[in-house]
């Protein structure tokens, strides 16, 4: 069952974050009409392998919620918010990336913003009603983009099957 909520899903949420009870309250607070696909990952580089290989299905709207500082067991710094941005958008730029922000990381703002994050959001009571908000705006650009390259397809087509039902009539 889980396989086909994936494949009917129309929004891919990647949460990235360093903190299991900001995930997991991220994860539970998702809101959208739409179906969504969630999973967690608590490291950058753990996240980064795992865009290396997966494919992606390029009809889903894909967004990483990425939090800036991220530490191993021994409470020693791995790679950040800002290096695992850059790393995504060499690998597959079209996963939207939205930035999250704790007290103290947000002079990173601009810096995201100029490498390719939608937004930079701070982690605070309005934080899951702001992302709810981006998440409908990204998919609504999604969908719209889809439906005018279908309807192009479709023309297209249509065009084409005219001209072969004419040219038809002419040589017969």
């Amino acid at each position: 069952m889980d396989r086909l909520k994936e494949i009917t899903s129309r929004i891919a949420l990647y949460i990235v974050d360093n903190s299991i009870k900001w995930s997991n309250a991220l994860a539970s607070g998702i809101d959208l009409d739409e179906s969504v696909v969630t999973k967690s990952f608590f490291t950058g580089e753990e996240f980064i392998e795992y865009v290396r290989k997966t494919r992606f299905r390029h009809r889903v709207t894909h967004v990483a919620l990425i939090g800036y500082t991220f530490y191993d067991e021994k409470n020693y710094n791995l790679m950040n918010g800002i290096e695992v941005l850059e790393s995504l958008k060499k690998i597959k730029p079209y996963i939207e990336v939205i930035m999250l922000a704790s007290d103290g990381e947000q002079e990173y703002g601009g810096y995201v913003k100029k490498m390719g994050a939608i937004t930079f959001i701070n982690k605070d009571d309005n934080a899951l009603l702001k992302i709810n908000n981006y998440l409908r705006i990204l998919n609504s650009r999604k969908r719209l983009a889809l439906y005018k390259k279908d309807f192009k397809m479709g023309i297209y087509l249509w065009v084409a099957s005219i001209a072969a039902l004419i040219l038809w009539f002419i040589v017969s």
